[in-house]
């Protein structure tokens, strides 16, 4: 039996209550979690923050009104936008990607966080959704975790700067890394390295394994790995692969089906602790 760690947690009270979703539209859910330091919002939707108003729109009208709720959000907390260590953005249709990026840029515009995009269907008819976690004050202190970039040694393996794309590698805060969804990606070019799904997942678990090891972690200190897959018919190839890196003590685990972009067939996000 592995000892037990209290980590205190506090439920979030947002200060305009139409961003309170569990008294606008009775949903069973908390605005956000403070945890160890860090802030675990819920999806955030374009809603006016004082009535709770859905304003359904485009894509960029959309963005624009969620990251403002953040931002009211995470400043009434000791928070704030340039402090988000990850986001999984969520859209209606990858077709929208590049609108949400200029979006995305104008708010996040230097050390971007850890990322991860995919299509979904989204509550009530909405184009976008954001979940992020924000590094947050220590209980009352005026002290904050640390929240640094972290980059692959290999400069080929660094697709945020080589694609000009509006994330991280990934993100330091207190001991824990947070990395963006990765694709397969040649260390000796840079380019996308398309294949078999097996061979696709080889080639994204060594790039996590150097990225790791480049910043003082390592595959075994994987904690939670979420996957992608372009058919869940190959639902047992991933876990055949998965059993080659982590032959013992697995990382926690979440596997979905998910419509990826250039033709590629899987697409993997980790967090991970310092050794």
């Amino acid at each position: 039996m592995e000892s037990k760690v209290a980590i205190g947690k506090r439920h979030l009270v947002p200060v305009h209550p139409g961003l309170d979703f569990s008294r606008v539209f009775g949903y069973q859910q908390s605005c956000a979690v403070e945890a160890g330091g860090l802030i675990f919002c819920s999806g955030m939707v374009a809603v006016n923050p004082i009535t709770g108003e859905r304003e359904h729109g485009t894509v960029t009208s959309e963005t624009r009104r969620i990251f403002e709720n953040l931002k009211i959000l995470l400043e009434e907390n000791g928070s704030d936008l340039a402090r988000i260590v990850q986001v999984h953005a969520m859209i209606y249709s990858r077709i929208e990607y590049d609108v949400l990026n200029r979006v995305y840029r104008q708010y996040l515009p230097e050390k971007p966080p850890a990322r991860m995009v995919w299509q979904v269907v989204i509550e009530s008819g909405f184009k976008v959704q954001l979940d992020v976690v924000a590094a947050g004050e220590i209980g009352n202190k005026t002290m904050t975790l640390a929240r640094q970039v972290i980059e692959p040694k290999n400069e080929k393996l660094n697709v945020s700067k080589n694609r000009g794309l509006p994330h991280s590698p990934g993100i330091r805060v207190g001991d824990f890394l947070f990395l963006s969804g990765m694709v397969s990606t040649d260390p000796e070019t840079g380019e996308l390295k398309q294949g078999t799904l097996i061979s696709e997942a080889h080639q994204i678990l060594e790039n996590i394994s150097h990225l790791l090891d480049s910043s003082g972690s390592s595959l075994r200190s994987i904690v939670k790995m979420t996957v992608f897959v372009y058919d869940m018919l190959e639902f047992q190839n991933v876990h055949g692969v998965l059993r080659k890196f982590f032959p013992e003590a697995p990382p926690a685990l979440t596997v979905c089906g998910a419509q990826l972009s250039f033709g590629l067939k899987i697409e993997i996000e980790c967090i991970a602790v310092i050794e």
